[in-house]
């Protein structure tokens, strides 16, 4: 194998690591958000229990630091010359991703009653529209590869 094979590998490897990341820690959150989702749909955030308030704003922030080492790995990786420009546009739709997440961490204030339910509705919106972004570079990513 020579150098620009050893590249791609190594590159494609690191993809889909971050990928794999991802969506692990997404199922892992995912039960946290439903239950956020529907308290807030439903107009019974008081329902929710204080313990377990606390530990859906703990598992975000770390949620969030996952995001982010993920997110610096990216940033740092030594991507083959021909996928340079939609690697680039990846991490920019990552790092959105990432800021999304933290806006939604930052959404739940210190106790339930201090839930900011205008910036929670728009960190899901980021999220979800730098998601779109990240499956449209990976799959370019993909069949440049």
């Amino acid at each position: 194998m020579n150098k620009a094979q050893q590249k791609l590998v190594h590159y494609g490897n690191l993809i889909a690591a971050v990928v794999r990341g991802m969506e692990a820690e997404q199922e892992a959150l995912n039960p946290k958000f439903e239950q956020l989702r529907t308290a807030i749909d439903t107009d019974k955030l008081a329902d929710i229990n204080a313990d377990d308030y606390a530990a859906t704003k703990s598992a975000f922030a770390e949620g969030t630091a996952t995001y982010q080492q993920q997110l610096d790995s990216l940033t740092a990786a030594d991507a083959p010359a021909r996928l340079m420009g939609n690697h680039k546009l990846l991490v920019a739709a990552y790092t959105d991703f990432v800021a999304g997440c933290q806006a939604m961490t930052d959404s739940l204030g210190k106790d339930k009653a201090s839930l900011d339910v205008a910036a929670f509705n728009a960190a899901e919106q980021a999220q979800d529209a730098a998601t779109e972004q990240i499956m449209k570079h990976l799959q370019r990513v993909s069949q440049l590869a």
